[in-house]
Order: structure tokens, then C-alpha cells, then sequence
């Protein structure tokens, strides 16, 4: 009698649960399922594929606890879709918001190198007009230095020594001849252009006469070439003058070759920064 109450009892247990109104079980699967769907970011969303799915399944399920699970599943499907949706919005948004804070630090760059840009063909254009003019003042120089090598100069280490011969003067003479005046105007041309440059001019003698004459003698043509060049405008702090007489001979004074060589005027353009 006992067993067959028990059994009995749970006939009506089952029964029971089987009544259970359909609309009762899915009531939350349904509004799961609605609130993800009114949402316009879960659609394509696997999730959401996954929780119609299991919504259909539910609401053609026989069996009750199938429809409780499937109908649980279209909630947490639902919810998936859902929280993949809000997160993908709020990525969304903060992309937007870094795009437009790139754009403006684009447009802030593309600000700066415009006027990098203005100020570098301004400098480029005050380095060709620069580059123009040291290519011309280039040329200038370098047609006087054409010129003092076609006076024989030679380089040394305190500067460039120009020998004039015993052409600039007549014999025992201290006035420059005017055959002298070309070769001592490209000199004065060249030290005009150079102002850093000073000059040295050395007169010298043959040793006919007496020392103290070739001395003397030797010390008026320094002079006047030092004279000559005043009057072309070289400052006159820029050039010194001395006589050495026969003191310093280049050749032999037993023959007239040798005495011509030794007749002559060194003028020395010393190199920047070298003292007299």
C-alpha cells in the first residue's frame, strides 16, 4: 500500500510540473532575447545567432526541461550578445575619439611643417642669394690670384712672395716706372680684396756702390712701391717697408746675370694672422 502511494505522488509531482504554463519558462528567454535584439550593435553577432537558436528550440521543445535549457541558454546567449555589443560600441566610440584627437594633432603637425616649410625656402632663398654673391666675389678672387701667378709668386709659410725685378726702377733711381704700375695695381687689387692680409716689402741692392748707399737706395724703392700702393687705397698700417741694401743676394754679384737678380723689390702678402 505504501509503495503504491509513493508512486502516486510523484505521477502528481511530474504532473504538476508539466503544467507549467510554456509562456511562464520562456517569459525571460523571450525578454532576453528582445532586449539584445533592440540593440542594432548585436546584429551579425555569433552570440546572437546562438541565442535565436536556442529561443526557436525552446519554444518547439515537448520535453520541459529542454525548454528550461534551451530557454537558460537563450538568456546567457542573449546576455553574451548583448555585453559584446555594449563593448564593441564603447571601442567604437573611443576609436572615434582618437581619431579625432589624431586629427587634430595632424592638422597641428601639418601646421608646423607648412611654416617649417616657409621658413626653410626663405632660408633657401637667402643661402642662394648668399651662395650668388660668394660665387661672384669666388670669380673676383680668383681673377687676382690669376693675375699675381702670372707675377711668378711663391708660396711660403709666412705668405706669398711676389719678386719685382730691377724693371721698376732706372738704374740707381727710387721713381716707379710707369712699365711698373700694371704689375703693382693687380697687387693692390689683391690686398683690397683681402684686407685681413697684411704686406711686407723688402728693396734690395747688387753690391756696386757702397753699403750704405745700396742701403739707402734699397730703402727709397720699398718705399715707393709701399707709396704706390697707399694710393690705391691699402691702408698704409697694412704695409711695411724696409732696405736691406746688398745684404741679401739671390746670385752671384761676379757676373751681370747675378747682379740684375739681386737688383730687385720682395714684395711677401703674409697669410692672415701672421705679424710683420
Amino acid at each position: 500500500m505504501k509503495h503504491i502511494i509513493s508512486i502516486l505522488f510523484v505521477a502528481l509531482i511530474i504532473t504538476s510540473c508539466s503544467n507549467i504554463p510554456k509562456d511562464e519558462i520562456l517569459k525571460d528567454a523571450r525578454a532576453a532575447y528582445s532586449k539584445a535584439k533592440s540593440n542594432p550593435n548585436t546584429a551579425n553577432l555569433e552570440a546572437m545567432y546562438d541565442a535565436e537558436k536556442a529561443l526557436n528550440k525552446a519554444e518547439n521543445a515537448e520535453d520541459v526541461d529542454e525548454m528550461k535549457h534551451l530557454a537558460s541558454m537563450a538568456v546567457k546567449r542573449s546576455e553574451m550578445a548583448l555585453a559584446v555589443a555594449k563593448r564593441k560600441a564603447a571601442e567604437s566610440k573611443r576609436n572615434d575619439l582618437l581619431k579625432q584627437k589624431d586629427k587634430v594633432i595632424l592638422q597641428a603637425r601639418e601646421q608646423e611643417i607648412t611654416a617649417k616649410a616657409r621658413d626653410l625656402k626663405a632660408k633657401e632663398r637667402e643661402l642662394a642669394a648668399k651662395q650668388q654673391l660668394l660665387t661672384a666675389k669666388q670669380i673676383k678672387i680668383q681673377k687676382l690670384q690669376d693675375e699675381l701667378a702670372d707675377l711668378k709668386g711663391k708660396q711660403t709659410d709666412r705668405g706669398l712672395v711676389v719678386t719685382l725685378g730691377d724693371v721698376l726702377f732706372s738704374s740707381g733711381k727710387a721713381t716707379l716706372l710707369s712699365s711698373a704700375q700694371q704689375n703693382i695695381g693687380k697687387i693692390a687689387n689683391f690686398l683690397n680684396q683681402h684686407p685681413e692680409r697684411n704686406v711686407l716689402i723688402g728693396g734690395h741692392t747688387d753690391n756696386r756702390g757702397s753699403d750704405e748707399y745700396n742701403l739707402g737706395l734699397s730703402q727709397r724703392r720699398a718705399d715707393a712701391v709701399k707709396f704706390a700702393l697707399i694710393k690705391r687705397n691699402v691702408a698704409s698700417n697694412r704695409i711695411q717697408s724696409q732696405g736691406f741694401g746688398e745684404t741679401q743676394p739671390v746670385a752671384s754679384n761676379s757676373f751681370e746675370g747675378g747682379r740684375q737678380q739681386n737688383r730687385r723689390v720682395e714684395i711677401t702678402i703674409l697669410n692672415k694672422g701672421v705679424s710683420f
